[in-house]
């Protein structure tokens, strides 16, 4: 089996993992408080604006489609070394994410009701109101 080919499978799975804990991540947020603007809870612009405009499921799914497609090309027609780098930065993607869900139970257990004081945390975007 060429490198190359195991290479592109490892991204693809990190890539789909990363998906995953994304849709995760953000449809327990927004559960948690429902006028959280998305902008607010995820960085990536392109799946902010999916989800804006098409909904959440529909724009993951064409989101997914893009971003996997992306990540593809990047590992079979890149320089090897960008596709290594690309390993290293969803393997620290993966990372965050575990912290982040863990931090968001952390105050999901704590504010079950998604109000955030704003004596504590100032004023929140999107925090539930009393």
């Amino acid at each position: 089996m060429d490198w190359r080919l195991i290479l592109i499978v490892v991204l693809m799975i990190l890539s789909v993992l990363d998906l995953s804990a994304t849709a995760y991540y953000v449809s327990k947020y927004r559960s948690w408080q429902e006028n959280k603007p998305y902008k607010l809870i995820e960085l990536n612009p392109l799946l902010v604006f999916l989800w804006t405009k098409l909904g959440f499921f529909v724009g993951m799914i064409v989101g997914s489609v893009v971003l996997l497609s992306l990540v593809y090309i990047i590992g079979r027609y890149s320089h090897w070394i960008i596709a290594v780098l690309l390993l290293l930065v969803l393997i620290y993607q993966m990372y965050n994410h575990y912290n982040n869900i863990t931090l968001l139970h952390q105050l999901i257990n704590q504010y079950p009701s998604g109000h955030l004081d704003p004596a504590i945390f100032g004023v929140v975007e999107g925090s539930n109101p009393i």
